[in-house]
């Protein structure tokens, strides 16, 4: 019949994509797990329309035995190919109504993906299993065959059997439970709302749930491990405000029926938007803020509220294909960072994002970054949208967007937008649409959304926005940064706030360059006013001379950062000497606002790798100068009741100035905190400091310390800080313990790869952590989860001697990473850019720092 064949000559040219003459509508799913066997049984049960006559059925299927297929009631032959990971049904179908049932058994696998084994042991010393799931982008198939491609959206109805006393989570809230025999009973949730595969979840196990707080009717738990529920609290916190500050911004209802975020044991990723059974890593979930660091806190609320965010922008309504992902990640990287703003101002999260999008720079400054969309043929090659492109780029120009706009503006196209798809599949284009349609109707001006968002997103890297003044205005042209200082012709449709005086301007940059009258030529001007712009800036000698005293003083902070981070990546991109840089910091001596010290910290320790071990005492002599009074006015002491960032920035310059620094008197103070943490004057932030300050001068003796510290936490978050403490020590035969601990199965493999990362980076023995990565590639990819083989090696791009150049660069000549090729080529390009300047600004800068 001419439709099957049209459909099979699509099979042929896309093997990646299924046919669209079935398509699903609901999924009767029954599940039963063996937790010692690492083992399920299952039966699926899939109702269907047909919407054109067919003689076979394809479903997704992986991992999977199948032991029969039913369609309408009739057995039918069928068989797996697993090179598209198929399973294809023999059968003629009508038009219409379609129901196919499947038996299949698999197994509970050890690689957190699909259907898996996370492991804990309990306080009696005993290993107990959960059954867990991940599914995005395209796991959902080894749990049970289905229709795995995101706009088939369908409803799930799922029951699952389990051992009485396991506690059993799905997706829907539990409507009845039944007892089956044999110390089991059969547990069967509510039907979803209709969703994407990648989204389904359940969950098995020797769990405990807090109590639900009810949040504009909706029941919101955590589940965790026993024993964990005093960590809670917090992410409670969070959850709840979170949870009813979208459904305001929104202006739409949680879409589902209740949530449960559920901290695991074992998780590859940071956490899953699941609709409705949230799934995090434990570290990300659950902290005691008692113990716990601003940051550490934070990362939790941002976390928290970025899987909320999901279950309007990527569950209600979803992405069509693989290639729009990125919009899913990048919105709720914005959205975190807005609830975050809100749930606690004194943060000043907008301010540090502004982190965030700097990492997202460097990588955008290399020719060997991406567009952030890109078109998505099979659907492991999204694997590589999940970076700082996606979430801190993609959240960027949303913010750029959102402050040209206006918040309100903004706002009201978001709500628009889920609206008119909700429950439906859309592509990038239907939000900048949604957008311009609102902004129309609120007779505001012709702002061309699609064409400002498209240059970002469709175009690789960003521009560097110049300014001077000529004949009384402010000339501003764009061209591409670039490390290497060879632009190309890109050009993009820039958003720029000016500021000149008090008046501030917005400004359209659509062209090479365009002429900006000035209310007084003469007075100061701040391009990309307010900080928001993915952009830098390079300003005249004569604009940047003005930017001095009390109208440096009287930026914003994130201005101030801005300039300062500008000023590193123009040393790193040769337009600015090393020496240049160190004079330019001192600047900043009356600094005493956190992002920008964090900002110098980054430039003064980027300094201190293009320099031997024995020209670090110089340096460290221009660092005291430049940190102690900072340090001595906010004291070596924690104050009661004051500010978080206060406290955060305190921590920060200690461990400058005790490691960068070699300050005695302040590495005294370090070992005192650790000594006696609960003592007066110690408070969070100063024993997380101390910890990073004592292991990077540290002994065997404190590498001990630190290990049983590892091994007998009492948070998740002292857990990982003291793994990572492992790798900062100045003694070989510790660093190699170390990476030796990474591969001895102690550390989770979630961790491990993470934990070889900051061994790599160490700043004297990184070389010969990564001589042991090479030993053991073939064991890092068996043992480590796939998505976190390239993260191991992105601290290669900091090894920036000749050897270690050529070693990494032949290596990887090599082996490849095949599920992240572009990532790992950016890891080369990088860490190229770094042997350059290293050779380029080495010598000058020893010079000048003994002058």
């Amino acid at each position: 019949m001419p439709t099957v064949s049209l459909c099979r000559v699509s099979h042929l040219q896309n093997p990646h994509r299924l046919p669209r003459t079935v398509l699903p509508r609901r999924y009767g799913l029954s599940l039963e797990p063996d937790l010692q066997a690492a083992s399920f049984t299952g039966t699926v049960v899939i109702e269907c329309e047909a919407v054109a006559a067919t003689d076979e059925i394809a479903l997704n299927a992986k991992e999977l035995v199948i032991h029969s297929v039913t369609v309408n009631g009739s057995s039918c032959g069928f068989h797996l190919h697993d090179a598209t990971e198929r399973l294809v049904v023999q059968t003629d179908v009508a038009p219409g109504p379609v129901t196919v049932v499947v038996t299949f058994t698999g197994v509970l696998n050890d690689k957190l993906r699909g259907w898996y084994r996370s492991t804990f042991t309990d306080e009696a010393g005993n290993e107990r299993v959960i059954a867990t799931t991940q599914m995005q982008s395209t796991d959902c198939r080894k749990a049970f065959p289905c229709f795995d491609e995101p706009d088939m959206k369908a409803v799930f109805g799922v029951d699952l059997t389990v051992e009485e006393g396991l506690l059993a989570v799905s997706n829907g809230p539990e409507t009845h439970r039944e007892p089956v025999g044999g110390g089991k009973v059969r547990v069967h949730f509510k039907d979803t709302m209709p969703m994407s595969t990648y989204l389904v979840a359940f969950i098995v196990g020797p769990l405990e749930a807090t109590e639900p707080q009810m949040v504009n009717g909706v029941p919101l738990r955590i589940i965790h491990v026993p024993g964990k529920g005093h960590l809670t609290d917090f992410g409670m916190r969070i959850g709840a405000f979170a949870l009813d500050w979208f459904a305001t911004y929104y202006g739409i209802p949680y879409p589902s029926d209740k949530v449960d975020m559920v901290a695991l044991p074992d998780f590859a990723a940071g956490a899953m938007e699941n609709l409705g059974l949230i799934t995090f890593r434990e570290v990300l979930l659950l902290v005691d803020p008692a113990t716990s660091t601003q940051i550490e806190q934070e990362l939790v609320a941002d976390v928290v509220a970025h899987e909320l965010a999901h279950m309007w922008f990527g569950d209600l309504v979803t992405m069509g294909w693989w290639n729009g992902i990125w919009l899913n990640e990048a919105f709720a990287t914005f959205m975190e960072i807005a609830a975050c703003d809100a749930f606690a101002p004194e943060w000043k999260r907008w301010t540090s994002f502004g982190l965030e999008r700097s990492v997202a720079m460097e990588v955008d400054s290399l020719h060997s970054t991406r567009s952030v969309e890109f078109p998505v043929h099979a659907p492991d090659d999204c694997e590589g949208m999940f970076d700082v492109l996606t979430y801190q780029k993609g959240g960027s120009i949303l913010r750029m967007l959102e402050q040209y706009l206006g918040t309100e503006r903004f706002r009201a196209g978001v709500s628009h937008y889920l609206k008119k798809h909700s429950y439906g599949n859309t592509e990038t284009g239907d939000l900048w649409d949604a957008i311009e349609e609102t902004v129309a109707a609120d007779g505001g001006e012709n702002v061309p959304v699609r064409a400002l968002m498209d240059s970002f997103i469709w175009q690789p890297g960003f521009p560097l926005v110049s300014a001077r003044i000529e004949a009384g205005e402010l000339v501003l042209d764009q061209c591409r940064f670039t490390f290497d200082n060879n632009p190309d012709a890109t050009l993009w449709t820039v958003p720029v706030h000016v500021r000149n005086g008090a008046v501030e301007t917005k400004v359209l940059l659509t062209g090479d360059r365009t002429r900006v009258a000035l209310n007084d030529p003469a007075a100061p001007v701040i391009v990309n006013a307010g900080g928001n712009g993915f952009f830098r800036v390079s300003y005249s000698p004569e604009l940047l001379g003005r930017i001095t005293g009390d109208v440096l003083a009287g930026m914003q902070i994130i201005e101030r950062y801005n300039l300062v981070d500008d000023a590193w990546n123009a040393v790193v991109s040769g337009n600015l000497s090393a020496p240049g840089f160190l004079s330019f910091a001192s600047n900043f001596s009356a600094e005493r606002d956190l992002a920008v010290w964090q900002a110098l910290t980054i430039g003064i320790r980027g300094l201190g790798r293009l320099l031997g071990r024995d020209q670090l005492d110089a340096l460290a002599s221009r660092v005291r100068e430049l940190a102690a009074p900072a340090l001595a006015d906010l004291g070596l002491r924690a104050v009661d009741g004051e500010p978080d960032l206060t406290a955060k920035l305190r921590g920060l310059l200690l461990g400058l100035v005790a490691v960068t620094g070699r300050d005695t008197a302040a590495q005294r103070r370090c070992r005192d905190i650790l000594l006696h943490p609960d003592a007066p004057g110690n408070d969070p932030e100063l024993v997380a400091a101390a910890t990073t300050v004592v292991a990077s001068i540290g002994n065997e003796d404190d590498y001990e310390w630190v290990l049983e510290r590892f091994r007998n936490p009492d948070t998740p978050q002292e857990q990982i800080r003291m793994l990572y403490a492992l790798a900062e020590f100045d003694d070989p035969e510790l660093v190699r313990r170390t990476c030796e601990l990474a591969f001895s199965g102690e550390v989770k493999t979630q961790n491990a790869p993470f934990l070889l990362n900051r061994c790599v980076a160490n700043r004297f023995h990184g070389e010969l952590a990564w001589s042991i990565v090479q030993q053991r590639w073939a064991e890092a990819n068996e043992k480590f989860p796939v998505n976190t083989i390239v993260r191991m090696v992105d601290s290669a791009k900091l090894l920036n001697s000749d050897a270690a150049e050529a070693s990494v660069q032949a290596f990887f000549s090599e082996h490849d990473i095949p599920q992240a090729v572009q990532t790992l080529q950016q890891v080369l390009e990088r860490q190229k850019v770094n042997a350059e300047m290293r050779r380029r600004e080495s010598d000058a800068l020893a010079a000048a720092l003994t002058d």
